[in-house]
């Protein structure tokens, strides 16, 4: 977790969640401090005061959301290491983080907003690298665990995960999480053990 985030009080987690609101449902364009003082139902200038320009609002959303990611991979991996080998408990994690995620349609949407303006700012980049590789090394080791050694790598089924998420928020909710859920299972169904190997 990032000092940034250990040191938010009440008052600028309300400011970041409505950033988190707007950011997703507006656009990277649509973020502007009116807005999201509007949508924390704020007098006008109130993010301003604690956030005092676009960059320091969009870079502290970065870490809050970052941080958020960075702390579901971590529980992820803590679980996934209780159950080394066991193919099906795998995707059955996997598949209850990213139902977890679909929850969040707001955080899904702000993070695909964030990871676009990631590609023009070198801090941000670096603060949705670290959780991603941390997610890539997670599933680097459920691949050795299969004694997968073939195939796409960790970083492509990581990128190929991730667009199954982000697709997903095309189709009506109620279609979400059977389509994640089957894509998940599909894509992690190769990580299991050969059966002409038992």
């Amino acid at each position: 977790m990032s000092h940034a985030r250990e040191g938010l009080s009440p008052r600028r987690r309300q400011i970041l969640a409505a950033a988190t609101t707007v950011l997703a449902q507006q656009g990277n364009r649509g973020l502007t401090h009116r807005a999201v003082d509007r949508e924390a139902g704020l007098p006008e200038g109130s993010s301003s005061a604690y956030f005092r320009t676009r960059d320091a609002l969009l870079r502290a959303l970065g870490d809050l959301v970052a941080d958020r990611l960075a702390a579901d991979v971590a529980a992820l991996g803590a679980r996934l290491a209780s159950c080394p080998g066991d193919h099906e408990r795998a995707v059955a994690e996997v598949s209850r983080l990213f139902s977890r995620w679909l929850g969040e349609p707001d955080l899904l949407a702000a993070r695909l907003e964030l990871t676009v303006a990631a590609t023009r700012d070198p801090a941000l980049a670096e603060r949705f690298t670290q959780w991603r590789d941390d997610l890539v090394e997670m599933v680097r080791g459920v691949m050795e665990a299969a004694d997968e050694d073939g195939g796409a790598s960790a970083e492509t089924l990581v990128a190929a995960l991730d667009g199954v998420l982000l697709a997903s928020l095309l189709l009506p909710r109620r279609r979400r999480r059977t389509f994640v859920s089957d894509s998940v299972e599909q894509l992690l169904s190769g990580l299991g053990p050969n059966p002409a190997q038992t």
